[in-house]
């Protein structure tokens, strides 16, 4: 994973339309939390900065998941994750790898076109 605190803050900016130094200063913030991982549990996170993992979340920059363990005692435990997705940032910043202009079928031959059954 390859995500930023420049990349995510042109992501903040092109996406809650945030002036450059709001952006990045969100982006730094966020990205402390995230250091070298791609997946961070919610229980790390400050209440303050979890309202800013929610507009993010909302504004489609954050994924959030969840999972439900089976504590010792019987009872469940849900554990909340955010998630930075960098194909969401590169979505968002248009910075999509550049497709073929022609479909790879059409490089085909067309005897991979043709199916066969052999008896058995």
């Amino acid at each position: 994973m390859t995500v930023t605190v420049d990349k995510l803050a042109r992501a903040i900016g092109k996406r809650m339309a945030s002036p450059p130094p709001e952006a990045l200063s969100m982006a730094a913030r966020v990205m402390n939390y995230f250091g070298f991982e791609s997946v961070i549990i919610d229980n790390a996170i400050d209440p303050e900065d979890r309202k800013t993992f929610y507009a993010l979340h909302d504004a489609g920059l954050l994924r959030s998941s969840w999972e439900t363990v089976l504590l010792q005692s019987g009872r469940n435990w849900r554990i909340f994750y955010w998630e930075l997705n960098e194909s969401d940032l590169d979505r968002i910043l248009g910075e999509e790898r550049v497709r073929p202009e022609e479909p790879l079928y059409k490089g085909l031959p067309d005897e991979a076109w043709t199916h066969s059954v052999s008896p058995a």
